[in-house]
């Protein structure tokens, strides 16, 4: 009854519902991916279109990426994701190469992990939690005034980097340093008008970056603060000074991402996004070994 194939652009349009937007056209153009292999296989129930699993595989080393997984809400509880990851585990074993998979735990998330687990993945875990606040009712919080830049400390906006300056924060050599601080990680998202560079005299000491995918939502991405320069307060009064400048930006919500073993942001963010009572999402990833 089950049939799963692998699909090429000029076969997968009928399985364009059952990925995101965004994919969808990268689901049916055969010169989409110069930089990996695409990878949609279908699912078919008598012949008719039911699910699909999607999933980029680079040419470098790095794991496949599992970007979506879909079964028709009618067809489910019937083992076709089970099915499409058997699939996905063989094509992998082709290849000799690992997946990994990252979701928000929304949805009936407690499905696709009951698959994952049937299918061999690595028990999925917690990688960062969103914390979704309205900017206006948070505005009134006495820590967004409360923490204060010490003297000779100052602030500069985006727009006012030089490039030599973004590329050289882009390449530290520090503990705890990764791709997530990185500031020239989704430059063009990036919004100018409340992401800082802090500055000691004139050498970069930190930054907090807010990226603006949405019109009316802004991602509070990364507070960094070098290693010389930690345990004096400067990451607090640094996304105190971000806070102040979101109600000039026009959206509405913020959302604030923290990395799950970033225990110190964590229990700051407890205390500090309490009373603005935000909605917190967690962000889970697992990983296939061959």
């Amino acid at each position: 009854m089950i049939e799963i194939v692998h699909l090429e652009p000029e076969t997968a349009g009928p399985y364009q519902p059952f990925t995101y937007r965004s994919y969808r056209d990268w689901l049916v153009r055969p010169d989409a991916d110069p930089e990996g292999q695409k990878l949609a296989l279908g699912a078919r129930w008598t012949g008719h279109p039911v699910g699909l699993l999607l999933a980029h595989s680079p040419a470098r080393d790095d794991p496949a990426r599992v970007l979506s997984v879909f079964v028709d809400g009618r067809f489910r509880n019937r083992g076709i994701g089970t099915a499409l990851m058997q699939e996905l585990k063989a094509h992998l074993h082709r290849i000799k190469k690992r997946a990994c998979i990252e979701y928000y735990a929304l949805n009936q998330y407690e499905a696709l992990e009951r698959v994952l687990v049937k299918s061999g993945w690595q028990p999925p875990a917690v990688y960062s939690r969103f914390y979704r606040c309205d900017i206006f009712a948070g505005m009134p919080s006495p820590w967004i005034r409360r923490f204060k830049l010490p003297a000779r400390f100052r602030v500069v906006p985006w727009s006012e980097l030089r490039q030599n300056e973004l590329a050289l924060m882009n390449t530290l050599q520090e503990q705890d340093f990764n791709d997530y601080f990185m500031p020239l990680q989704k430059e063009s998202i990036i919004d100018r008008s409340c992401s800082l560079a802090l500055k000691l005299d004139e050498q970069i000491v930190g930054w907090s970056i807010v990226d603006r995918e949405l019109t009316d939502t802004l991602l509070y991405r990364a507070l960094y603060i070098r290693e010389a320069y930690r345990d004096q307060g400067l990451g607090l009064a640094l996304a105190a000074q971000s806070a102040q400048r979101l109600g000039r930006t026009g959206a509405t919500h913020t959302v604030i991402q923290i990395l799950d073993k970033n225990m110190r942001m964590r229990k700051v963010a407890e205390r500090l996004l309490a009373p603005m009572q935000p909605t917190v999402t967690a962000y889970k990833t697992a990983l296939l070994e061959l």
